[in-house]
């Protein structure tokens, strides 16, 4: 559990500190004005904003999750190669 809990405030940190980082920071300011242009529409605002979190949410988990399929496909093929010549004669 307390791994668990780990990578989740690491990954919390991770999105705090991606956030906040000039590109997706620009890119934030200007949903937000593009997002909040109805203004005098509340449902249209919050519909909006809804699913332009939702689409950024999916595409950084599809990232991610691209991400960590190729270094486990690396990391596995090289284990299945390499790794019993470490653990020497059986």
């Amino acid at each position: 559990m307390d791994s668990f809990l780990l990578l989740a405030l690491s990954a919390f940190w991770l999105g705090i500190l991606t956030s906040i980082s000039p590109c997706p920071l620009a890119t934030n300011v200007a949903a937000v004005a593009y997002v909040g242009r109805q203004v005098g529409r509340r449902r249209a605002v919050l519909a909006a904003g809804a699913l332009y979190t939702a689409g950024r949410t999916l595409s950084y988990t599809v990232l991610g999750a691209g991400a960590v399929f190729s270094l486990m496909s690396r990391v596995s093929s090289f284990l299945q190669g390499a790794f019993h010549r470490a653990l020497g004669p059986c």
